[in-house]
C-alpha cells in the first residue's frame, strides 16, 4: 500500500464530501475506492461531521493511528 500524506487524504475526503464519485476520487488522488471508504469512516468515527458548512477537516480527521506494539529498543546502551 502506497502511504499518502496528510494533504492528499484531506482532499480525498472533501472531494468525497463534494459528491464526486470514488472512482473520480481516485483519478485525482491515487486512492483507491476501498481505501477512500477506510479513511471516510476512519474521519467520521474521528467527529467529522460531512453535513457542515463550510466542511472543515482538520488533520485530526486524516492522520494516522498511533502505532500499536512494544517501541523498538535503542541498541547504543546510556551510560
Amino acid at each position: 500500500m502506497v502511504p499518502f500524506n496528510t494533504a492528499t487524504r484531506a482532499q480525498a475526503l472533501g472531494l468525497k464530501v463534494a459528491g464526486l464519485e470514488n472512482a473520480q476520487i481516485e483519478d485525482f488522488t491515487g486512492i483507491k475506492p476501498r481505501t477512500l471508504r477506510n479513511l471516510y469512516q476512519r474521519a467520521l468515527h474521528r467527529d467529522f461531521d460531512p453535513d457542515t458548512r463550510p466542511c472543515q477537516i482538520l488533520d485530526k480527521h486524516v492522520e494516522d493511528a498511533p502505532r500499536s506494539g512494544r517501541p523498538s529498543t535503542n541498541p547504543v546502551k546510556k551510560k
